[in-house]
């Protein structure tokens, strides 16, 4: 079964982060975030709050999934990730880096908090790029993504097809 439970809520991550993987110990899905969920987000800039995109997915989270998910590639950067979840609120920090020059790392850094009261949750994930090093040319960014969520179904088919194929991934890159 897929890993996502910071996607519908808050998602960490990272559409632009290449392929990782997680470090952080497992956290589990509650049974009370479980269902399909219609998720609204909001990105824009960090200082100008100028909107960059807005965009509505589906998802479906199950009970007992984890967050992290194991990436079989060996040589993929680590994604390390630290979190906690509970039936009210999540809260994750997660941070790679990588060479991408000769000279140059980038260090793509979220921080995602959120509440769900019943079948709605909302939540702000705020994510930066740091360029490091003298071969950098590239200038730092953040952006801000506000997301709300509305439990629209409670039977979620675990050990189905999920509502969207690349639920996951899209999800968390909602929310970086």
């Amino acid at each position: 079964m897929k890993t996502l439970i910071t996607c519908t809520l808050f998602l960490i991550a990272a559409q632009c982060l290449v392929t990782g993987t997680s470090s952080a110990d497992d956290i589990i899905v509650p049974e009370s975030w479980a269902g399909i969920w219609e998720t609204t987000t909001t990105e824009m800039d960090c200082e100008t709050f100028e909107v960059i995109s807005v965009s509505t997915t589906l998802d479906t989270l199950c009970a007992g999934d984890t967050m992290n998910p194991e990436n079989p590639d060996p040589d993929a950067p680590e994604l390390v990730c630290t979190g906690t979840i509970t039936d009210d609120t999540i809260h994750f920090e997660c941070s790679l880096t990588m060479d991408i020059l000769p000279g140059c790392s980038v260090t793509f850094s979220f921080v995602s908090d959120g509440t769900r009261n019943g079948d709605n949750s909302s939540g702000v994930t705020i994510q930066t790029t740091t360029y490091t090093g003298a071969g950098c040319f590239f200038p730092d960014t953040c952006t801000r993504t506000e997301s709300t969520s509305v439990r629209i179904g409670v039977d979620p088919g675990c050990g189905q097809t999920p509502v969207d194929s690349h639920t996951w991934g899209t999800l968390k890159s909602s929310y970086r």
